[in-house]
């Protein structure tokens, strides 16, 4: 289609005398109009513009209608010179919407799909809208960190995931895109007759470094100018080879608009995986929910996904371990706070470590004492001056520097030894001492203290 004129809507009383326009994959689309509006109309537009105005762009002909281009206002201006006034405005694809605010969600389960992850950063818009030709009910088996990221970025990266990109959508109102190359059947015939082409080297070297399969030839753009409106995505023919659109740029001169198309073999909208550089390093505290050998669930503070992100298990890092087991194991408890740590840009990387407290207890206020414990009070404790082993409930171990070693229980206390069990003192004495009896005995011989002395053996000699 060929337009014979362009009106803006709702600004219709806008007569364009410039108009520039570029689309391309991965990017949001751009169209920046300007030309003579009415001067009783200035200030109705200039209310328009306030009011975060959509603005269709319809190209018009034989009266047929056709949108050019579907976008927010981002921004406008209107010159005036004496009675004239001539106004600007600059228009962007509705995916820019998303691309404002940073996001913090996890997604934790593996067995999600992407659809089911686009449709959640879809939630936060009054239009937004998918369309998926890659991965519709791929899972992402992995866990996925949307991390200080727009929706926007998120998107694109989990299009590379699959080695695909994203296309904005500027046919229709809202924030609405492709999640691959669009599926339609070739429509752009018999308008290539003269173009000239270009080999983007260091893309090849890019994509190549990355690990896709591309030759120089897949980074070639064929590159050609028409009066025909066609869109991102639509494919056709040049010498045989089947291209597909990838960039545009529209620009009007004179009166009549022209667009300029560049087209590439389908291999070449395969993307490398993009990873968020920014995750590496960082830590996001939480809290444990559940333990399970080496492993712990975690609930991340701050997730803006708590209620559909999943379960995972992850990792737990101690402070040493090896293959054959030897090591120390010590997990946090349900409830203890958390740090899930990235060592680097790889969501799946991710594992907890060092549970933390937020505020001292009293334990915790001499730095020279180091404690271990449980949350049931069983405690071993290291003080400058004394080794404690206890259960803080009257049953204890204590090595002291100045007193030597205490032993006290509040039920039994057992000394046992497979060979020799030696008691001696060799400096001062030995005390036994009990409220009821004192009882000796080996084998058969036996020595009794309870009130009177009591002893029997096969022979007794004082």
């Amino acid at each position: 289609m060929r337009e014979e004129r362009i009106v803006i809507h709702p600004f219709e009383a806008l007569k364009i005398e410039e108009y520039q326009g570029f689309e391309q994959i991965n990017e949001h689309a751009y169209t920046k109009v300007a030309g003579q509006v009415p001067f009783d109309k200035k200030e109705e537009y200039m209310q328009l513009g306030r009011n975060h105005t959509w603005v269709r762009v319809a190209a018009v002909a034989q009266q047929r209608e056709r949108i050019l281009f579907y976008g927010v206002l981002e921004s406008m201006r209107e010159e005036i010179k004496g009675a004239s006034c001539r106004m600007e405005l600059v228009l962007k694809s509705g995916t820019v919407l998303m691309d404002y605010q940073e996001k913090m969600r996890s997604f934790q389960s593996e067995s999600l799909t992407y659809g089911e992850l686009l449709d959640i950063c879809n939630e936060g818009y009054d239009s937004a809208a998918k369309t998926m030709t890659v991965a519709k009910e791929k899972t992402i088996d992995q866990f996925i960190m949307q991390y200080h990221e727009t929706d926007w970025e998120f998107i694109k990266r989990l299009a590379s995931m699959n080695h695909t990109a994203v296309i904005a959508n500027c046919s229709a109102k809202g924030e609405k895109y492709y999640f691959g190359l669009p599926d339609r059947s070739d429509i752009i015939t018999g308008d290539c007759v003269e173009y000239y082409t270009q080999c983007d080297i260091q893309e090849y070297w890019k994509k190549k470094g990355s690990g896709l399969s591309v030759t120089p030839a897949d980074t070639m753009s064929y590159i050609w100018e028409s009066r025909e409106i066609y869109n991102l995505g639509d494919g056709g023919n040049i010498e045989g080879r089947r291209l597909f659109v990838w960039k545009i740029i529209r620009e009007m001169k004179g009166n009549i608009l022209y667009h300029t198309y560049y087209m590439q073999p389908k291999q070449t909208f395969r993307m490398p995986v993009q990873n968020n550089y920014r995750l590496s390093g960082a830590s996001l505290f939480g809290i444990v929910k559940a333990v399970r050998g080496e492993k712990v669930q975690i609930e991340i503070f701050n997730d803006e996904n708590k209620n559909k992100t999943g379960i995972r298990w992850f990792p737990y890092a101690t402070v040493y371990s090896s293959g054959d087991g030897t090591g120390w194991y010590c997990m946090p408890e349900p409830g203890d706070k958390i740090r899930l740590y990235f060592p680097n840009e790889h969501d799946r990387e991710a594992y907890a470590v060092s549970a933390y407290h937020e505020a001292g207890a009293d334990l915790r206020k001499n730095h020279k004492c180091k404690f271990w414990r449980n949350r049931e009070g069983k405690e071993i404790q290291l003080a400058p001056g004394r080794i404690l082993l206890t259960n803080n409930n009257g049953t204890y171990i204590e090595l002291s520097d100045a007193d030597g070693i205490d032993i006290v229980s509040t039920g039994h206390v057992t000394l046992s030894a497979g060979e020799t069990l030696r008691i001696s003192s060799s400096g001062s004495s030995i005390e036994m001492s009990a409220p009821n009896k004192v009882r000796l005995k080996q084998g058969d011989t036996e020595m009794s203290l309870g009130g009177d002395l009591n002893m029997r053996g096969a022979q007794i000699k004082l």
